[in-house]
């Protein structure tokens, strides 16, 4: 299905005239009559407690953390970060990979011409070594050519983003040796004011460069306090953006279509079901190298479709501390179908990526008292499918399994002393093909594995808001199919599957400090930092290697990160100041490229936030400064060095009214001609492809009752 000029404009039509009433009925005192009368006090109250709840830190906020626990940010004995809905729609992000602009240790990347993200986490990214989920459900894919990403998320879905670095987030499934991005949908109760039944919400945003259109309309309905629903649609266009050399980037406009639904049930105390689906629809140009001007370089239309169904339930009853279960179930699937047009004498060729995971996650908390001494035991299970289907060559076509259980306790004395331990155990499944030979035909092939991988984790607080913490844990990854089972195509003689590779063993050391602090400059004024460094081993490193005239996958030696990580808040009545920094030395400790840098790991990045607050708090602006170090990457005609790119941006978010939200940005406002040395096509293409000086502007109504 295509998304028609025809529809386009429909659906334009529609949005403008749904906007229209939308503020007719914002600005209208009518709408009052049908509410209850408040008094002022009661009014007063609620403005306060809304506004209360506006202001909480992101680093205080409640969120998934590495005991599967739920847990402020500031107290995990972890590197967490959470990026708030705040924070996004201070960003204004046209794609996922904007939202981690400021996160220490994390560099997402895309290219133009494919709206799917890769993130990279401490130097390890793709297949797997970073595990992404959309409300628990992981969100898996992969294709064939440079730079393509792994990962399609709309912006405009979300309630908030969790991100923890290292093997410690092993309880979220296997592989995850990078890290978690837990991407979270927004629920009813996060939209609906207290007190209203129903809201609906419309909003409008446009920006400069590309010409890019968004509408985004969201509603939500509490048929009581055990009964709610929220529904959100999204339509974006854009056209071609320029660089800051004024050149426009080819094929970087695109049309997407997305939505979500979700209900929530809470049939008894203590119990809740939650029932949710998003779909995705993307039409952009895609090419066989992001960026290349060859003029004989294959080039597709592709339509991708992006479905994720979820399914939870949890069981937290307030009177038995031996009760906090949690269990999870989803499939989602991401279908790409690509048309070629370009070269001319093949055109009309099509091929195809499918991509599905399905599985489920299940877990629970028991709490008891010894004494001074509080234990909390948690205990799981988690197992997932993953399939790839392709007709393309050098695609990894082939299932894989995995499944795991773990056992973690946490110990906490007289508030100074807690200790986590835990173990986890992974087994694996791959079911592929090898590659035919003259007189030996292809055959079916399975292969299997498993490993227990422990952690340990103490944390000390000597005074209050003062934390020190030391961790020692080990994650496993599975080698990914399009490593094992990639055979055929392009360079040289092609690709060989290689059927012999190890898992890749992650040992990560990391010591840390978290410090909170209230009223430490001036009354009601708050201080949060993490500070941490951390050492990670990887045994059989997995990389792509040319040997001859043939190109595979091969366990090359151990890889070795270090590095230093900081994240830190300032808040007080006149405005807030965010830091974050991290600096990462990736490296081959041993093998064939010993003391060879990780190709694509970014060094020193620095970013640097100042807000100012107005007419009592309604009004938040400032300016916002990025550095994205300096990157080395290793291609196969030499080593490229990208050197350090600096980029600022000034933002403004004011609440006009309870009903009237204007949002005012500006990116790269020097217009820095820059490449993103992450993306595929950084080493393909004649111009810099970073996206030049853009200004953008939303405007968002709301109504309710």
């Amino acid at each position: 299905m295509k998304i028609s000029q025809k529809s386009a404009f429909r659906l334009l039509g529609t949005t403008v005239l749904s906007t229209i009433g939308l503020f007719a009925f914002s600005a209208t005192p009518l709408l009052a009559q049908t509410k209850p009368v408040k008094t002022q006090q009661q009014t007063d109250e609620q403005k306060t407690a809304d506004k209360a709840k506006s202001q909480v830190l992101e680093l205080d906020t409640i969120t998934i953390s590495p005991l599967s626990n739920d847990q402020a940010v500031i107290d995990a004995i972890a590197s967490t970060s959470l990026i708030s809905r705040q924070q996004i729609d201070r960003i204004q992000p046209t794609t996922a990979a904007d939202i981690f602009r400021f996160t220490p240790g994390v560099h997402a990347s895309l290219n133009g011409d494919d709206p799917a993200t890769s993130i990279n986490i401490r130097g390890l990214q793709q297949y797997g070594r970073v595990a992404v989920t959309l409300d628990g459900a992981r969100q898996d894919y992969w294709r064939v050519g440079h730079g393509s990403g792994s990962f399609y998320i709309e912006p405009e879905l979300l309630k908030q983003v969790t991100v923890i670095r290292g093997p410690v987030s092993n309880i979220y499934g296997s592989g995850a040796i990078g890290g978690v991005v837990a991407f979270e949908t927004k629920d009813a109760r996060d939209f609906l004011y207290d007190g209203e039944t129903w809201a609906l919400s419309e909003k409008l945003r446009y920006e400069s460069n590309g010409k890019g259109f968004l509408t985004s309309t969201t509603g939500a309905y509490r048929f009581n306090e055990n009964f709610d629903v929220i529904g959100n649609l999204n339509y974006r266009d854009s056209d071609e953006y320029k660089n800051g050399d004024g050149d426009y980037v080819r094929w970087t406009g695109e049309k997407a279509i997305s939505g979500m639904g979700k209900v929530t049930l809470r049939p008894a105390e203590g119990h809740e079901l939650k029932f949710g689906i998003s779909r995705q629809k993307y039409e952009d140009i895609i090419t066989g190298s992001s960026g290349s001007a060859s003029p004989t370089l294959s080039r597709y239309n592709a339509d991708t479709i992006v479905s994720t169904y979820t399914g939870s339930y949890t069981y937290r009853p307030d009177d038995n501390p031996f009760w906090d279960l949690s269990v999870n179930a989803y499939h989602s699937a991401t279908d790409n179908d690509q048309f070629q047009v370009w070269q001319l004498k093949d055109y009309g060729k099509t091929r195809y990526y499918d991509v599905s995971t399905s599985g489920f996650r299940a877990h629970n908390s028991s709490r008891f008292e010894t004494g001074s001494l509080k234990h909390t035991v948690t205990y799981g299970m988690d197992y997932y499918k993953l399939r790839g289907r392709s007709d393309t060559d050098n695609f990894g076509n082939g299932e894989q399994q995995a499944y795991g259980g773990f056992v973690q306790w946490q110990g906490e004395y007289q508030k100074w002393l807690e200790v986590i331990g835990a173990v986890r155990y992974d087994g694996y499944n791959l079911d592929g093909t090898s590659k035919a030979s003259p007189g030996n035909p292809s055959q079916d092939v399975s292969l299997d594995g498993n490993r227990v991988s422990p952690r340990l984790s103490v944390g000390i607080t000597p005074v209050e808001g003062i934390q020190f913490y030391g961790l020692y844990a080990q994650g496993y990854r599975v080698p990914h199919m399009q490593d094992v089972f990639r055979q055929n195509g392009s360079h040289g003689s092609g690709y060989e599957p290689n059927l012999f590779l190890k898992p890749e063993v992650a040992t990560t050391y990391e010591a840390g400090i978290n410090l909170r602090q209230d009223n430490l400059i001036e009354a009601g004024d708050q201080l949060r930092t993490k500070l941490n460094i951390f050492h990670t081993d990887v045994k059989d490193y997995i990389n792509t290697v040319k040997i001859g005239n043939y190109t595979t996958s091969e366990n090359v030696g151990t890889a070795r990160l270090r590095g230093v990580e900081l994240e830190g808040t300032y808040d007080t009545w006149w405005g807030y100041v965010n830091l974050a920094a991290s600096y990462t030395n990736a490296e081959m400790k041993d093998g064939i490229y010993k003391g060879e840098s990780l190709s694509n790991t970014p060094l020193h990045n620095f970013s640097a936030a100042l807000g100012l607050k107005a007419l009592d708090d309604r009004l938040v602006y400032g300016i916002e400064y990025q550095s994205l170090g300096k990157v080395t990457r290793a291609i196969s005609n030499g080593v490229t060095v990208y050197p350090r790119t600096d980029l600022v941006n000034v933002f403004a978010n004011w609440q006009v009214t309870d009903n009237v939200k204007l949002d005012f940005g500006v990116d790269n406002i020097f217009n820095k001609a820059y490449t993103d040395a992450q993306t595929g096509w950084a080493t393909t293409s004649d111009i810099e492809q970073g996206k030049g000086r853009t200004f953008k502007v939303a405007i968002t109504g709301r109504f309710g009752g």
